[in-house]
């Protein structure tokens, strides 16, 4: 292979050794009885310019991994996800940009189901990419780094948006860029703009909700153009794929990579949100981050080819969200190594202010106490929010969902107009310049008049609360019940029973104790069914019948169940919390039995009764509905358009235009 020597990065220059070679003071033979010495490498700093030869179709894998994530296996994961997504050939490379010049390694070896590049370990991560290159075979290249996790089916998004087509394309799509997320699920990188000629490279909308990157692909769009990549994960025409720069800056070799296999072709780097596509970022001992911001002099002069470069296509880019970009920040290359993180910040476009000065349009963020990702799925306050923003969007408003860890976003908080925080198990920060709105859903004894007096806005789905706490505070607290989607929670009288002949039903968690109203249901000798997490070992055989059920598939199962049980934490009863499933069951037109409540009788036009003895529950279950189908049909289409998350929504639209208008 033909190899140009790195001699800037260590000083030195030289050959690399084959396979198996090792350094002058690891090649003594062993004595007799002694173990063997396990042979080293040296650190290689040449880079292989020798080209791909993509004569088949499909699309291979590069992983690329840091010598101390390779020798724990953290490659594995991405190795597997790779085969199973159908690469034709998976080449694993290790890099180290911490090597010093006497840097020495065990030879890297392929394992199950990949190849590697070489047996030494790369100074830089171009370097790695670099050794690949010539193995390559397909027409399309999945370049990934192991600390980069994509979901099923990303692999396939981004090999399609650069695959080539029979049709004529002035500008083809070349590079293919997946918009990363940390994992508090926030915007890590939707591609790299250039704040200036010759600065590093930005991520775009670091700092923003997933959601603000979500506009950046329409169903039928193969992305949106962006300047290059600046996280290691892209997928490029193999053909095209340049020759990497030799630089230790990560951020900077892809940028050039990118820009550079684009530019050869004709043609346009674009990013795509492919879903839960996650990166971690932030250097650690082990190699499980990628590193920021350790800019070298050969970083200066992959950036100095940019000099007369300008940036067309990020303005373009942010205005498809409705933003500008406002003056961008970046240390001048040549500076020393500690640079501040270059950024771009996004500003509302003229359209967008007019709109809010208005009161027309307004973007909020619903801050939940749920955990960002798979985590937070099944938790009550991440459908509730999902509802909530849907209802909001459905009123002309901008909605962004922000889970526990971002809460604080410094980044791109300036374009929040409200922050709703739906209070359950968290004191959240209120907002430094929003509206803050607090709208109390669970937990209030976990509130304190210190954490009222924050915020602009007062509600809470417990009116008894409400009352006691607005006379108690002089904190005006105004009552606003939790709600349900009609959309989905319907009494439809077309579906089939997917459960018939079905019973009494509990669906819930155990909450870490026997919830009173199974352990009442029991004692009643009731046909139970219960679905939830916990319930395994503590209920008798046949009873339990799964540990989850996925959102859209309970309206089905509550219409189906003779009777549906519910019950309520001691705080928020006493308080006339009335629970988020009461709304659910009964706008399906079931009937539902909890436990006493203030103003729950009336609320719900006899669809839901109560009881406060198992002698009681056994009564009101045996008596069953009183209705005809068509009545109780009837009784939970009023319900739904009674207690719809749109009437709530109006509500605190109006309220917070009110509150603005001051």
């Amino acid at each position: 292979m033909a190899r140009t020597g790195l001699g800037r990065l260590f000083g030195r220059s030289g050959p690399v050794p084959p396979a198996g070679a090792a350094d002058d003071d690891t090649t003594t033979p062993a004595t007799a009885g002694a173990s063997p010495v396990e042979p080293r490498l040296p650190v290689d700093t040449s880079l292989v310019v020798d080209a791909p030869q993509a004569d088949a179709d499909g699309f291979d894998v590069v992983v690329t991994v840091d010598e101390r994530a390779f020798r724990r296996g953290a490659h594995l994961p991405t190795v597997e996800a790779a085969r199973a997504a159908g690469a034709g050939a998976v080449v694993v490379t290790v890099h180290d940009v911490h090597a010093g010049p006497t840097s020495t390694y065990p030879p890297v070896a392929p394992g199950d189901g990949y190849t590697v590049a070489r047996p030494t370990v790369a100074a830089t991560w171009g370097g790695a990419v670099a050794a690949a290159r010539p193995l390559l075979r397909s027409a399309v290249v999945l370049v990934q780094d192991a600390r980069v996790t994509l979901p099923d089916g990303a692999h396939h998004r981004l090999v399609a948006a650069v695959t080539p087509t029979t049709a004529a394309v002035v500008e083809p799509v070349v590079v293919a860029v997946p918009v990363l997320r940390t994992t508090d699920d926030l915007v890590a990188s939707a591609g790299a703009a250039l704040p200036q000629p010759t600065a590093p490279v930005a991520s775009l909308l670091r700092g923003h909700p997933a959601a603000d990157a979500d506009a950046f692909a329409g169903p039928h769009e193969p992305g949106t153009p962006v300047f290059a990549a600046d996280l290691p994960c892209f997928a490029a025409r193999t053909a095209d794929l340049a020759t990497p720069v030799r630089t230790v800056d990560t951020r900077t070799a892809v940028a050039r990579l990118t820009r550079d296999t684009a530019d050869a072709a004709g043609g346009r780097c674009v990013a795509l949100p492919v879903g839960r596509a996650y990166v971690a970022v932030g250097a650690t001992a082990d190699g499980g981050g990628i590193r920021e911001g350790r800019y070298d002099t050969d970083a200066a002069d992959a950036l100095a080819v940019w000099r007369d470069r300008i940036d067309t296509v990020t303005a373009p880019a942010l205005a498809r969200l409705g933003f500008v970009p406002a003056a961008g920040t970046a240390d001048p290359v040549g500076a020393p190594v500690a640079l501040r993180e270059p950024l771009v910040r996004a500003e509302r476009d003229a359209a967008r202010l007019e709109l809010r000065d208005r009161g027309e349009r307004l973007r909020w963020s619903v801050r939940i106490a749920a955990h960002p990702g798979a985590r937070g799925d099944d938790w009550g306050d991440t459908f509730f929010a999902a509802d909530l923003a849907a209802a909001l969007r459905s009123l002309g408003q901008e909605v962004v969902v922000d889970h526990r860890e971002s809460h604080v976003r410094p980044t791109s908080e300036h374009l929040d107009d409200v922050a709703l925080t739906l209070r359950g198990l968290d004191d959240t920060p209120v907002h430094p310049s929003a509206t803050n709105v607090l709208w109390v859903i669970s937990h209030p004894d976990l509130v304190r008049p210190a954490e009222l007096a924050r915020y602009d806005l007062r509600f809470a789905a417990g009116p008894v609360w409400a009352a006691r706490v607005s006379a108690e505070t002089g904190l005006e607290v105004r009552p606003l019940l939790q709600a349900t989607d009609p959309a989905r929670f319907h009494p439809d009288v077309t579906a089939a029973a997917a459960h018939p002949d079905l019973g009494t039903v509990f669906v819930g968690k155990t909450r870490d104790v026997f919830r009173p109203v199974v352990r009442d249901a029991l004692a009643a000798g009731l046909d139970l069914a219960v679905w939830g997490e916990g319930w395994e070992d503590l209920l008798p055989a046949g009873v339990h019948r799964g540990v989850f059920v996925p959102n859209d598939e309970l309206p089905a199962l509550y219409r189906d169940a003779r009777v549906v049980l519910n019950d309520h934490w001691h705080d928020m009863a006493r308080d006339g919390f009335v629970s988020n499933r009461l709304f659910d069951a009964a706008a399906t037109g079931a009937l539902v039995v909890t436990d006493p409540v203030p103003g729950v009788d009336e609320l719900f036009h006899g669809a839901v009764r109560t009881y406060d003895s198992v002698e009681t529950l056994r009564a009101v279950v045996a008596e069953g509905e009183r209705l005809t189908a068509e009545e109780r049909r009837e009784r939970g289409r009023r319900i739904g358009e009674e207690h719809a998350f749109r009437a709530r929504a109006e509500v605190l639209l109006d309220a917070v235009r009110r509150q603005r208008g001051r």
